[in-house]
């Protein structure tokens, strides 16, 4: 976490100056277009992998010369995904009657060559519990496409410049985990690499199920209300995304990793489980429900002006939504660390049936806020079924996880009553944007961060011992409490 949150943090601020100055740059029809191409890479990219990246993680026991042949089918198998995007991209383009998508679909998707040559290497680091080099990594991807976007922006390339930051930003990223993790690659033989990939067909079938459901309302959109309309909503979900991605980026990358090696112990995942859970509610909660309440503010002041104005309404949705995507995420990385990726990828194609429908009644009914809207009014039916059966694969009691999201669930609460009143006074006084928004972020911050410290003090009070027993290896948090000890005693676990 700490290697993790150190690469956020300094590649933050330069994400953050790259979209705010390039969504000044660009049209809203640049990043339609832009977002076109991404569906169709979105899907590909996903099938590239193949979730060899995930069998290596998970599957120990896998030597050194499975390892290699896995290596040399990814780059075979990356080689012709890149070719049939080719034969597949004139289809694309008339799909959406935009013929510039095939040189764009050319020349994006020759970073599935880039999949090809680290899904093994990566896993590897993943599974070494690398997190200096992977967070170093990921650092340069983020550094490198921001700077790129935004000279390309800057010198009129439109919506090139998204594939040229996405591209390069790639190719470093790569080297650097080349560099770090060479592998040597044999010929895949069938019977060797049958059951990762058997494993790894799941995992990436769930996976393709849940990247074709998440991207499916850029194809509504796209389809339905156009390139212009696809573009601003696609903007609300960066602003709405960008900082429950950051926040909780910052637990998944080592929930992976923990959970696959704390899978045959049920006490320590479910304890571990409810520990994370708890601290992405703690800091994704509050961040959600207060860009949902000042978006308007934040669209004006962050994006300059009146251009994105109407990104706002659908942000509103999106920023509620991604409370219940972020805790999702690791619903389904515990999930796969337990081997369940056959039940995962059913439970995905089944949202994959229902989610397009949805954005269609959504786009048909109110536009791209309509679309918004969808996410949630249709997260019980997507999200229900997996929380349910991680709570009985982990043997998991409502009554803890209510627990454990209690003291969020009343401070934000809080913190949205204040903003309220906030906004309607600053409303009557008629404040411009900038000082309007301001004021509601401080109110909001110092309200929840109160309502923490006089309520749930002890619960504060823990999580800053955490943080100070990181600095000398003694971790409040990492010792066992009395029930979880007696309970993993009694299995004949506990050593």
């Amino acid at each position: 976490m700490a290697w993790t949150a150190g690469a956020k943090w300094v590649t933050q601020l330069v994400s953050w100056a790259s979209l705010v100055f390039v969504a000044r740059m660009l049209s809203q029809s640049d990043y339609g277009i832009g977002e076109m191409a991404g569906f169709f890479f979105a899907l590909t990219n996903t099938m590239a992998e193949f979730g060899v990246g995930t069998s290596v993680l998970h599957l120990t026991e896998l030597d050194d010369h499975t390892i290699h042949q896995l290596h040399g089918f990814s780059m075979l198998l990356c080689s012709a995904i890149y070719v049939l995007s080719i034969l597949l991209s004139p289809l694309i383009a008339l799909f959406f009657d935009k013929p510039e998508l095939i040189g764009v679909i050319a020349v994006a998707n020759l970073a599935f060559l880039i999949t090809g040559i680290v899904a093994v290497p990566t896993g590897l680091l993943q599974r070494d519990m690398d997190y200096r080099r992977l967070s170093f990594a990921e650092a340069t991807l983020y550094i490198v496409q921001s700077i790129v976007t935004s000279a390309a922006a800057w010198s009129g390339w439109g919506y090139w410049a998204l594939v040229a930051g996405v591209l390069i930003g790639k190719a470093s990223h790569a080297g650097m985990i080349l560099w770090w993790k060479p592998i040597g690659f044999s010929w895949p033989r069938w019977k060797d690499i049958r059951a990762p990939l058997d494993f790894g067909r799941q995992a990436a079938t769930g996976n393709l199920a849940v990247t074709a459901y998440w991207h499916s309302d850029v194809v509504v959109v796209g389809k339905v209300l156009g390139d212009y309309a696809l573009g601003t909503y696609r903007m609300a979900m960066y602003l709405a995304s960008a900082p429950a991605e950051k926040i909780s980026m910052l637990i998944m990358r080592t929930a992976g990793p923990l959970f696959a090696n704390l899978q045959s112990d049920k006490a320590l995942v479910r304890r571990y489980f409810l520990l994370l859970v708890e601290t992405l509610n703690l800091a994704v909660v509050p961040a959600m429900v207060g860009l949902a309440l000042v978006a308007p503010e934040a669209v004006y002041v962050v994006l300059g002006g009146t251009k994105w104005a109407a990104a706002a309404k659908p942000l509103v949705w999106l920023a509620l939504f991604m409370i219940v995507t972020t805790v999702n995420s690791l619903v389904s990385q515990v999930l796969i660390s337990q081997r369940q990726t056959k039940l995962m990828m059913r439970i995905s194609l089944a949202n994959l049936a229902i989610m397009p429908v949805a954005f269609v009644i959504g786009a048909k009914w109110h536009g791209i806020t309509g679309v918004a809207a969808a996410w949630v009014i249709t997260a019980p039916i997507t999200s229900v079924p997996a929380a349910v059966l991680l709570s009985r694969r982990i043997e998991l009691h409502w009554r803890d996880y209510a627990r454990t999201l209690w003291p969020t669930i009343a401070s934000a609460l809080t913190m949205a009553v204040a903003l309220i009143a906030m906004k309607t006074l600053a409303g009557n006084l008629r404040w411009t944007p900038l000082p309007r928004l301001c004021c509601e972020v401080a109110t909001g911050a110092a309200v929840y961060i109160a309502t923490l410290l006089i309520f749930f003090r002890r619960k504060l009070l823990r999580y800053l011992d955490f943080l100070r027993g990181l600095r000398t290896g003694k971790s409040g948090l990492g010792t066992p409490s009395a029930d979880d000890t007696a309970q993993r005693a009694g299995t004949a676990t506990a050593g």
